[in-house]
């Protein structure tokens, strides 16, 4: 399996797609450690079910507490649903 950047996988991913396409998954890397690997979709269809899902790791993520419900950051107001229509 062949290891990018992620600058480098930027600068080249409908590459990467490709080799992933033609069976070769690809390993990207952030701040040089291993992030995520890029695989077609034959293959990710093809893993074993005991494999996590999405689900299972958007699940496995809120356990550890790093989807808080702190969205303090959002970029809009609160406003009360309706009141544009009165």
């Amino acid at each position: 399996m062949k290891t990018h950047s992620i600058n480098a996988a930027r600068a080249n991913f409908s590459k990467l797609v490709e080799r992933a396409l033609a069976g070769e998954p690809q390993r990207v890397t952030r701040y040089g450690k291993d992030a995520v690997v890029i695989v077609s979709e034959r293959e990710w269809q093809a893993r074993p079910r005991s494999a996590s899902t999405l689900g299972d790791l958007l699940a496995r993520y809120a356990r550890a507490g790093k989807l808080g419900d702190d969205m303090s950051d959002r970029p809009w107001t609160e406003r009360r649903l309706g009141n544009e229509l009165k």
